[in-house]
């Protein structure tokens, strides 16, 4: 049912960069906002926040709600370059486990929703689905698409990203579970906007005993060279920390294994997400119980943030990480709004945003 194409399992990643010592090698000031604003019209209510920009100038913020017992999918709208948001729509509700949603436009007004769609049972998940829902009308109403992926129990299926190939493809990576210490990155690629996909194939570490998931993906430049930057969570150390592949060939191929942010020892880091600017460099948001005298994951994580450089020959340089939201935040989600602004989605008992920036020196 699926392709599995991949890489021998690093005993060393490309580079150390250590939690802590990235700052130094990185110029720069990156700061946090106090401009918090809620992404809904109703603020208390929403989990895994996440953020689209339209060809119109609109951002549409998505978020999963908990109405009457079920999971309803559901979207909310600005006009004001992401100050404000106003309840816009619903994708879908379900009694089932459907989560994870993720919104791309894949043409003039014409939106994909990616998330996952699992059937369950008394004892767990019985069938996992990556399912696509489609709007022609900038996400306003809803109609189903396509499966991009099913399997039956066990071993999961979650968490998909979606971005536009160089030839207008959507390309939608998402996590595939192989084994309890093995979870790979898969990509599917669709060429009619949502309503059919191509075979899953692991981009990387199909042999690795690590947990690879939750992955994000941006553009920048390699010396003028045009890159594509992934963030995931992993497993390397016991606990989750955060690393990056790089792509030169569109997302085909990845490689440059190397670290993004390792918390200090039995914590944990994950959940990346990540935006690029208009000279490269890079913005990653986080969850992390670094400083929290309690570890049960993912209880007691504040939201931070990281910045890195453009890619130069493959490495990328990091500053230290500034807190965003403090704990107990979850899910993190990033869009640049400008050359050097980002808003950092989150939720804190109900879907939120706030601003960050990065001044270059």
């Amino acid at each position: 049912m699926f392709e599995r194409v991949g890489q021998k399992i690093l005993s060393h990643l490309e580079g150390n960069s250590r939690h802590g010592a990235p700052g130094a090698q990185l110029s720069g000031r990156g700061s946090v906002n106090s401009d918090e604003r809620p992404l809904s019209s109703a603020p208390n209510r929403g989990t895994y926040p996440r953020l689209a920009r339209l060809s119109d100038g609109s951002i549409l913020s998505s978020f999963t709600r908990f109405p009457d017992g079920k999971h309803a999918l559901c979207v909310a709208r600005s006009v004001d370059g992401g100050r404000t948001f106003e309840d816009y729509s619903e994708v879908t509700r379900a009694a089932g486990d459907v989560d994870n949603m993720f919104l791309l436009e894949a043409a003039p007004g014409v939106v994909l929703a990616a998330f996952r769609n699992h059937d369950t049972g008394p004892n767990g998940p019985t069938h996992f689905r990556i399912t696509v829902c489609r709007s022609m009308d900038g996400g306003r109403t809803w109609g189903f698409a396509a499966q991009a992926f099913e399997k039956g129990a066990p071993f999961g299926i979650w968490e998909p990203f979606m971005r536009l190939g160089r030839g207008g493809e959507v390309q939608l990576t998402f996590s595939q579970e192989f084994a309890h210490n093995n979870q790979c990155t898969m990509l599917v690629v669709s060429h009619d906007h949502g309503s059919s996909w191509s075979k899953p194939v692991c981009l990387h570490g199909d042999n690795d005993p690590l947990r690879d998931g939750m992955n994000g993906i941006a553009r920048s430049f390699d010396n003028g060279r045009e890159v594509l930057v992934m963030v995931f969570e992993t497993t390397r150390y016991g606990p989750f920390n955060i690393e990056a592949l790089l792509s030169y060939d569109d997302g085909h191929t990845w490689h440059n294994r190397q670290e993004v942010f390792r918390p200090k020892p039995a914590r944990n880091a994950g959940s990346p997400q990540i935006t690029s600017f208009a000279d490269g460099s890079v913005a990653v948001a986080f969850m992390t119980d670094e400083d929290s005298s309690q570890v049960e994951w993912v209880k007691h994580a504040a939201i931070k943030v990281i910045f890195g450089s453009p890619p130069q020959n493959g490495r990328i340089k990091w500053s230290l990480p500034i807190t965003v939201s403090p704990a107990s935040s979850f899910w993190p989600g990033i869009l640049a709004i400008d050359h050097h602004t980002a808003l950092v989605t989150y939720d804190r008992g109900g879907p939120l945003a706030k601003s960050v920036t990065w001044n270059p020196q």
